[in-house]
């Protein structure tokens, strides 16, 4: 894996759970009462962290496509070498 490549997987791993957090903050740190009406801080933290859980998961998604494409091209093309120097 290229060190580029490595980097950005660990960069998009770091704001998926950066986004689980500010998902989860309101009712762990306990700012945002149990049946009460969300507070302004409770919604943004839900939607600025669902949309980083959303961003970075659509990103490993694709992340992991991507590197089984390039896997089965790289088999691809070892198995007609090998084909060749029979």
């Amino acid at each position: 894996m290229a060190p580029q490549a490595r980097i950005g997987l660990i960069v998009t791993a770091i704001g998926f759970f950066a986004g689980i957090w500010l998902f989860l903050a309101p009712f762990i740190v306990e700012y945002q009462k149990v049946g009460q009406d969300w507070v302004d801080a409770t919604k943004n933290d839900l939607w600025t962290g669902g949309a980083l859980i959303a961003i970075s998961a659509l990103t490993l998604i694709l992340f992991s496509a991507f590197a089984l494409r390039d896997a089965a091209r790289a088999a691809e093309q070892e198995g007609a070498a090998e084909v060749e120097e029979s």
